[in-house]
């Protein structure tokens, strides 16, 4: 069956992509410039800036429910139009696309439980007629769907580490930095944190990597959720995240997904194209 030919929209600075309630049957993925999420009820302050790689829309698709937010081009813009027709295309060929709508779609899940659980706690509270626990009255609900979501995935519990070699304790359990190859910036590994997530911002889902290698990456080669450096016993373990199309490599050797391999000092490390070095801190 032949794919569908993409089919590019270029929107000026200013211009709207489309307006909160409108009809729609497709979403967009942001090849150059940068959009502004507004709602209605939040007047003309954006709710979110999406930048080059970044996606919004997908409920039209999803649901096909009318647009909950309106989307303004922050400046002149590129965007990939990707209708019904080609959007199971784009999942088969684009994992990482994939995993990020599941994720945006498990943080309004877990956002909107979160509300449901307050709003129950406080009507619990209003039949014992006791006061509320904060000040300021019930909790507001905000139930519904959203085009773009933020949300801190960071704290997000991962699967248990398996470790994927014996660990010589000589070599490992000190204080360590990766080092940027090309450029010298530094990373300290903060051992009090159990899990730092490795990639780029992704305005998206609201995350933002303990190690964000988002400016040294020129080629754009790095997923959002690219890898995580896991703290076990003060030790080091890198695992590559589920998604992550461009590699995660160790000394050379592609990291298995999932698998989880201890740190030494001199070692080499490539997330995408960015390379960098285990050094002593």
């Amino acid at each position: 069956m032949s794919k569908s030919k993409p089919v590019y929209v270029d929107v000026p600075a200013g211009s709207f992509v489309f307006r909160e309630g409108d009809a729609g049957s497709d979403m967009f993925i942001i090849e150059t410039g940068s959009v502004e999420i507004l709602r209605r009820a939040r007047g003309e302050t954006p709710i979110a800036t999406l930048g080059p790689g970044d996606f919004f829309g997908e409920m039209a698709i999803l649901e096909d429910q009318p647009r909950f937010a309106a989307v303004r081009a922050a400046t002149a813009t590129r965007l990939l139009r990707i209708d019904r027709a080609a959007f199971a295309d784009m999942l088969r060929d684009n994992f990482e696309i994939a995993v990020r709508i599941m994720r945006k779609l498990v943080a309004r899940l877990r956002r909107t439980e979160e509300q449901m659980q307050a709003v129950q706690e406080e009507l619990d509270r209003l039949k014992r007629g006791t006061a509320p626990s904060r000040p300021g009255g019930p909790v507001a609900s905000t139930f519904g769907p959203a085009e773009t979501v933020k949300a801190d995935l960071s704290q997000t519990r991962s699967p248990p580490v398996r470790r994927a070699a014996p660990v010589d304790p000589a070599r490992i359990g000190k204080p360590i930095k990766l080092v940027h190859v090309a450029s010298g910036s530094e990373f300290a590994l903060n051992s009090s944190k159990p899990e730092l997530l490795v990639g780029r911002p992704d305005p998206v889902t609201g995350i933002l990597p303990e190690i964000n290698l988002g400016p040294l990456d020129t080629q754009r080669s790095l997923s959002r959720r690219h890898a995580k450096v896991v703290i076990e016993g003060g030790m080091p373990f890198l695992r590559e995240e589920v998604g992550t199309t461009n590699g995660t490599y160790v000394n050379g050797e592609r990291l298995p997904t999932g698998q989880a391999r201890p740190l030494a000092i001199g070692d080499t490390l490539r997330f995408g194209s960015v390379e960098l070095k285990v050094e002593s801190l």
